[in-house]
């Protein structure tokens, strides 16, 4: 996966995903949705038959929001995981 920094400013960060699929997208928008620091939060595919998406999150500190929103969902995965081996 890669990211480029497209546009960034104190309360707003624009970047482009590379890798990614609808799945992490939504799922990143919805926990940047539901941080208090977060005014807005969405992405888009420029085109589809184009790989990439572009993200744009409006905050506090957008940067540290992302960064806190992946983290939070790294840590999720962690948990079902452990879950689903735990059933074996």
């Amino acid at each position: 996966m890669e990211v480029k920094i497209i546009d960034s400013s104190k309360d707003k960060v624009k970047f482009e995903v590379l890798g990614a699929d609808y799945t992490l997208m939504t799922l990143l928008k919805e926990k940047l949705a539901k941080d208090k620091d977060v005014v807005f939060a969405t992405y888009s595919q420029p085109h589809p038959l184009l790989e990439g998406f572009v993200v744009t999150v409006r905050g506090s500190n957008p940067e540290k929001e992302v960064k806190r929103a992946l983290a939070e969902l790294k840590s999720e995965a962690k948990e079902i995981k452990a879950a689903f081996k735990a059933t074996k």
